[in-house]
């Protein structure tokens, strides 16, 4: 099983494996990230079955000098057949506008787009959330369509393909 970590300028990335999901759901902490709550215990499942799939589902994010967890961010499942992959991203509301969803996003997408088989990376987005836009924006992805999510209705799709300006 292969366990990826990595940081940037404040903060570490690593990828969840079940054992640190499980940690994750019987925390006393700050609990599962935000929006990850429902859906952990798939990943959990899946990765038992998938182990080489660690990386392409959920990055806890955490500051580099304390450790303390600030959110998620992650896909939705490795590339499929065109190359595509699915991006999300969530911080804890105590941790929100300190630029760490932009600073996770623009690290994960590009060690995605580092991966041979990631040929594109996505984000599906509801119209009304302007902070998820903004990052989107920041790290260089751009609106190409809308789509509808039966949960959501019509969301934005944002993309980014390999090899273009401000992916990287």
């Amino acid at each position: 099983m292969i366990e990826l970590k990595f940081s940037t300028e404040r903060l570490t990335l690593e990828a969840l494996t079940p054992d640190a999901i499980d940690a994750i759901l019987a925390a006393d902490g700050p609990g599962a990230p935000p929006l990850m709550e429902e859906t952990l215990p798939f990943v959990r499942a899946r990765l038992r079955t998938a182990p080489d799939e660690i990386g392409w589902w959920t990055w806890l994010v955490a500051e580099g000098d304390t450790g303390k967890a600030v959110g998620a961010v992650g896909f939705g499942g490795p590339p499929d057949a065109k190359g595509v992959v699915v991006m999300g991203y969530a911080t804890y509301p105590a941790r929100e506008s300190r630029g760490y969803a932009t600073e996770a996003a623009r690290a994960l997408l590009e060690w995605a787009l580092q991966q041979r088989k990631v040929k594109r990376v996505c984000s599906t987005i509801p119209p009304s959330n302007a902070r998820a836009i903004n990052v989107a924006q920041k790290i260089g992805m751009r609106q190409v369509g809308t789509i509808w999510e039966e949960e959501l209705d019509e969301v934005l799709l944002f993309a980014v393909e390999r090899g273009e300006a401000g992916s990287r």
